[in-house]
């Protein structure tokens, strides 16, 4: 090959559309083309999102997976999440739930209106039996008829709405579905060795943002984050066996899967994702949301019928599971001040022992228990965390808390001579930076030096995490 040669053939070696074909906008023959001979992949939130919709919804979206039940194919690590996440409240019960919070707001919408008329009352000093404080008292009253009303209907509507039968998996009738649409179509599970080396992978992919599922490294612990890598390299497996394109149907809207949507420019899946599956398996990846899933399937497939309702359904639980994957993440700042607040009134020692923990970077012995309590060496610190039981469920109930939050102090138990003691406690990692944050030189927040001799202060970074001695 001469020189020139070599020129001409480097110039039209590489177009517009470099990167294999990644920033290119799918067309319907696209999906036509998928919905005929291409593997349509399910991600967890489809599949949970069968318990979150109503009936209308759901009836759509297993009309569109029994049309496409032979391209169908699920990940393994989908069904590991599935059934971690399908018995949680905000899953089976998901319409009773949101009409729970729906209450609970109306409740406090009632309790706020009442405070503010009462301090205005008092501020200008209005006196009882005034005209303007009956017509204020009648207004209230108006106001909570009228909030009652609106909470008779949210609830009623969630009893229409809530699906029965789901605590048993024999009278569940989403299993009931699933069973035969899924059966031979659910990938086979990594194996311990590539399991190991996939979640290490993942964990060095998110310190480069490399995609997917670096965003959940930010909140969860590394096996679990690490659950869309490995999702992914079951897919990366399962189309170079297969050498067909692939469309992946994900309720997850992070970063981490897709270009961010601008305007009318629709979302797309990571340049990145779309060339590493084609240097992998030399397939093209396309990605749709649920809605837009029955969107097209309603456009491209003989015989379907899709509410528009449904699809806006759809659209209101995008990327619902994302929350709910993870019980791990549920503490926010807010809801750690309210909890901790309340224990605090209660149970001083308890909160005590949760912002120590925390300040410890997640642990704190049994020794800094028995000082931060003030109990007798002769205690036993049998029950210590039942107290957190109850203002959790306490909370639970008005409405303060989801109930999908995890719990926040665990008990460490074992010692060489004493097996069945408390070593110390724990509380999730998740809630450390946020608890530090909300209590960091406060009241609550342990002294670094109480154990230091007065001539001399441990460097904080040689505290280990320890059990009693």
């Amino acid at each position: 090959m001469t020189i020139k040669d070599a020129q001409v053939s480097a110039r039209s070696g590489r177009g517009i559309y470099d990167s294999h074909g990644a920033h290119r906008s799918p067309v319907a023959a696209d999906y036509e083309r998928l919905f005929q001979s291409g593997m349509v992949v399910l991600d967890t939130n489809v599949l949970l999102n069968l318990y979150r919709s109503n009936e209308r919804t759901r009836r759509d979206t297993l009309a569109v997976l029994n049309k496409l039940r032979d391209r169908l194919w699920v990940p393994h690590q989908v069904l590991t999440e599935f059934w971690r996440n399908r018995e949680s409240k905000s899953v089976r019960h998901h319409h009773s739930t949101k009409a729970k919070e729906t209450s609970t707001a109306l409740d406090r919408a009632r309790r706020s209106a009442q405070d503010a008329v009462d301090r205005w009352v008092k501020d200008v000093r209005l006196k009882d039996g005034e005209e303007v404080t009956q017509r204020i008292d009648e207004g209230l009253k108006a106001l909570g008829e009228a909030l009652d009303g609106l909470r008779e209907t949210v609830e009623a509507q969630a009893q229409r709405d809530a699906l029965m039968g789901t605590a048993e998996t024999h009278t569940d009738p989403v299993l009931t579905e699933l069973e035969p649409l899924l059966d031979r179509r659910i990938g086979e599970p990594l194996s311990a060795a590539d399991h190991d080396k996939a979640v290490q992978e993942a964990q060095e992919r998110a310190a480069e943002e490399t995609p997917p599922g670096y965003e959940d490294f930010k909140n969860k612990p590394p096996e679990q984050a690490a659950g869309d890598y490995l999702l992914w390299v079951q897919l990366l497996r399962e189309a170079k066996d297969r050498a067909c394109d692939v469309l992946l149907v994900t309720g997850d809207v992070k970063k981490d899967w897709w270009h961010t949507r601008d305007g009318d420019i629709p979302a797309r899946p990571r340049s990145e994702l779309v060339v590493e599956l084609r240097e992998h398996a030399g397939v093209r990846l396309y990605m749709l949301t649920p809605a837009e899933l029955l969107t097209r399937a309603e456009e491209l497939l003989e015989g379907l019928q899709v509410d528009e309702d449904s699809v806006n359904d759809l659209e209101q639980l995008r990327g619902a599971d994302r929350e709910e994957d993870a019980i791990e993440a549920g503490w926010t700042e807010e809801s750690l001040r309210a909890f901790v607040g309340e224990l605090g009134k209660r149970y001083q020692a308890q909160a005590k022992v949760i912002v120590a923990a925390a300040a410890n970077g997640g642990f704190v012995d049994r020794a800094t228990v028995y000082e931060l309590a003030g109990y007798p060496g002769d205690r036993q610190l049998k029950g210590f965390t039942r107290p957190v039981s109850t203002v959790s469920r306490e909370l639970e109930d008005q409405g303060v808390l989801s109930g999908e939050e995890p719990f926040l102090l665990h008990t460490i138990y074992g010692s060489m001579d004493e097996p069945s003691w408390a070593t110390g406690f724990r509380i999730p990692a998740e809630a450390v930076p946020l608890l530090c944050e909300i209590y960091e030189g406060g009241a609550l927040w342990p002294n670094p030096h109480r154990h230091a001799p007065e001539d001399e202060v441990d460097d904080p970074k040689e505290t280990e995490h320890g059990g009693s001695q």
